[in-house]
This record gives C-alpha cells, sequence and structure tokens, in this order.
C-alpha cells in the first residue's frame, strides 16, 4: 500500500524566478496559477502535477543535476511530438542533439535538466519512427 496519491508538484531552483517564469511560459507553454515572490507555480494542464520554480536566496549555490542525477520528465503532447525538439532549437533553447525526437534531454536558462518523453514511445509500433 502506498500513502501516496501521486507526485503534487516538481520544484526546479532558479537564479532569478522572473527570467525563469519568462522561459517557462514562453519557452514550453506553461502559466503561473500561484505566486509567492520567490516561489512561482507553473501549471502544466488540468489536474497535472504541477512544476514549481524556486529562486534561490542570496549566497545559495544551483544544485547541480549531474550530482543528485534528479530532473522532471515531461509528458510530451502526440500534437507537438514531431515538432517540438525543433521548435526549442529555433527559440535557441540548448537540446541535446544524439537523443531521438520524441525522448530527449534540454536545459532551461539556469542549466536545468528537463526531459521530453512520449509514454508509449517504445511499446508502440506506430511510434517507432520518432524514437
Amino acid at each position: 500500500m502506498s500513502f501516496f496519491e501521486g507526485v503534487y508538484q516538481v520544484n526546479i531552483r532558479v537564479r532569478n524566478i522572473e527570467d525563469a517564469v519568462k522561459w517557462y511560459e514562453e519557452m514550453l507553454g506553461l502559466h503561473v496559477t500561484k505566486d509567492y515572490g520567490g516561489t512561482v507555480v507553473l501549471g502544466v494542464g488540468e489536474g497535472q502535477t504541477a512544476i514549481c520554480l524556486i529562486e534561490l536566496k542570496e549566497g545559495e549555490e544551483l544544485p547541480s543535476a549531474d550530482a543528485t542525477g534528479s530532473y522532471p520528465v515531461l509528458h510530451l503532447t502526440e500534437e507537438h511530438v514531431e515538432t517540438f525538439k525543433n521548435e526549442l532549437q529555433e527559440r535557441g533553447v540548448s537540446v541535446d542533439e544524439e537523443d531521438g525526437i520524441a525522448h530527449f534531454k534540454f536545459y532551461d536558462t539556469d542549466g536545468n535538466s528537463l526531459e521530453a518523453y512520449l509514454p508509449g514511445l517504445y511499446e508502440k509500433e506506430e511510434y517507432a519512427h520518432l524514437r
């Protein structure tokens, strides 16, 4: 038996909250649902896990994703699966080139790792061309 019903939110530490919110809105199409100043909650979709941006305090260092190996994996929609990676690259977002079309890592302006993934990519034959 699990003590949990799901994942409530994913926290991402950022250097500048205003710049980060702008990036997540413009590049990923997320929207602010709550703004507490140094902490901003972004909505992904109705009933979905939220992304919470938390600004570093003065003198605090950004945690290294390499050190923790932790980063969010975002559910890529079928509607945008074939164009999203190229759109990010055209907008100047750093994207791991060697990864596939529907499963790849990309990075926000603070260097935080994010991953896009189309559920069923490796199980469904109709997605073979996207791997």
